[in-house]
């Protein structure tokens, strides 16, 4: 096992900070999201897995937290709502296959290896990949591993946000994205000398790459790429908060995260932010339709005027549109015909493959690489793990908002989800959602059973029910075995 000087730093923050209140460790863990390549410990024997600082600190708290559980005298019965029992499923699923079913079809057909230095059959002398025969690997240990991290946090997480408010999650996201725009600004700025401190993990670093003559920002990742995606997943949540809050200090994190998606060229992060402004432009249009008063109205025309007439001052007054023509050919149209997009869709095939050889039981999360959510949970978890995952985020993330403050934060967690769900749609390679991931679908499921549910109120003979909204059950309350069944049931009209 190697341990880093700069662990010894972030073991001390971490238990500064959560002796104070433990789920400060959890507002920590996300805040060093971003710190994509700061490995706090590598283990040689696991095939050099590295385990990032956020996922340390995120296992740190949760297993404290489990420990004052198991002994805490006053304990109450503790209620499973339907994401935690979809979630659950998933987790233990994975597990499942991560240890039984790659061993049942070891050997039968060939695969990509998630690991880098396996020895194989090479598809072409231009990919770095090769193709090997199936069989249990330390990728299947830490894939279990991410993934069984990756659940714990979302029940700590949602004790904490139900505990604490929604508003946690805010400033989680807060500080996260200022940190990734520091590092953004550091990789940016060419301090690689003070960057080479927080690198410490396995992973192949491209940080000379460019695009059409400027260089791709990387920031604390390893490659553009999730580092586009990280920041349209800040630009998403933070160009929704703005739309509520109207708060400077929102639309300024938001334009800043979308400027970082930009300089990183990467055909993953453009992609997310793209769709995820279609979305905040639709649900936009739609309330301009409807407007509350005439001065809202009014405020958004006048706004919207003002950003049309700044684009167009900009189309017609620089060079702008033939840089945008060319770097949107060399971005997209071209990525399918390059090596990278070649390769990718090598590894689509592949996990495709593995899902037909397994009859949709799945090769077993970690046992290969692929790319695309879908092929990836296809051949990783098959047709169980698979629909348990999209029940999950369904129960937290796929219906409609609650009302209010909640509502506000929640529109804020559906669209980071959306734009990391877009990202990991083209260009995923793992099962494992990931902190940012999880911490959305918490303030998901939070929201709804945080919200006032709704009672009628008496109406005269002939005249439509009205409802209003009742006091929000506290916690000890939501933990009664009376409440073990999903609490989103009580937002439904009787």
């Amino acid at each position: 096992m190697i341990v880093y000087p700069i662990s010894i730093l972030v073991l001390f923050l971490w238990i500064a900070l959560s002796l104070r209140r433990l789920d400060n460790g959890l507002v920590l863990a996300i805040a060093l999201v971003p710190f994509g390549m700061l490995a706090a410990v590598t283990l040689p024997a696991i095939g050099g897995m590295s385990i990032l600082a956020c996922s340390l600190v995120a296992a740190l708290t949760v297993g404290v937290a489990t420990l004052r559980l198991l002994f805490d005298p006053k304990r109450g019965p503790i209620a499973l709502p339907a994401p935690t029992i979809a979630f659950g499923i998933f987790a233990l699923y994975a597990l499942f296959s991560a240890t039984v079913l790659v061993r049942l079809f070891a050997g039968q057909f060939q695969v990509f290896s998630l690991s880098r230095t396996v020895q194989g059959a090479r598809i072409d002398t231009a990919f770095a990949s090769v193709l090997v025969p199936l069989s249990p690997g330390g990728s299947n240990l830490s894939q279990s591993f991410y993934i069984l991290l990756a659940f714990a946090v979302f029940v700590a997480l949602g004790h904490s946000l139900r505990r604490r408010g929604l508003t946690l999650a805010n400033t989680a996201m807060r500080l996260a994205a200022s940190v990734n725009l520091l590092l953004a600004a550091m990789d940016l700025a060419g301090l690689d000398a003070v960057l080479a401190s927080i690198r410490t993990a396995s992973y192949t670093l491209a940080n000379e790459q460019t695009m059409g003559g400027f260089a791709r920002v990387i920031g604390g990742f390893s490659e553009p790429s999730s580092f586009g995606a990280t920041s349209a997943a800040f630009f998403a949540w933070f160009a929704m908060a703005f739309r509520s809050s109207r708060r400077w200090s929102d639309l300024t994190l938001a334009l800043l995260s979308l400027l970082c998606t930009a300089a990183s060229f990467s055909a993953t992060g453009l992609f997310a932010a793209g769709v995820v402004s279609l979305w905040i432009a639709g649900i936009a249009a739609v309330a301009l339709l409807r407007p509350t008063s005439g001065k809202a109205m009014s405020r958004s025309l006048t706004a919207a005027g003002i950003l049309l007439c700044g684009l167009c001052l900009l189309l017609v007054l620089t060079p702008l549109p033939d840089l945008l023509q060319d770097l949107f050919r060399r971005i997209f149209l071209e990525k399918s015909g390059s090596m990278s997009g070649l390769e990718r869709k090598a590894w689509a095939v592949s996990g495709l493959n593995a899902f037909r050889q397994t009859w949709g039981l799945g090769a077993g999360a970690g046992s290969l690489r692929s790319n695309g959510l879908a092929p990836v949970l296809l051949g990783s978890v098959g047709v169980p793990g698979t629909l348990a995952y999209v029940t999950f985020l369904w129960l937290t993330l796929g219906r409609a908002r609650p009302a209010g403050q909640a509502g506000a934060i929640y529109r804020s967690a559906q669209a980071a989800a959306l734009a990391q769900l877009s990202s990991a749609g083209i260009s995923g390679t793992v099962p494992d959602p990931g902190l940012l991931l999880v911490l959305c679908c918490a303030v998901g499921a939070a929201a709804r059973e945080t919200a006032p549910p709704l009672r009628p109120l008496p109406a005269r003979p002939g005249a439509r029910t009205l409802r209003q909204a009742e006091p929000a059950p506290g916690c000890d309350e939501m933990l009664q075995p009376s409440r073990i069944s999903c609490p989103e049931s009580n937002l439904r009209p009787s």
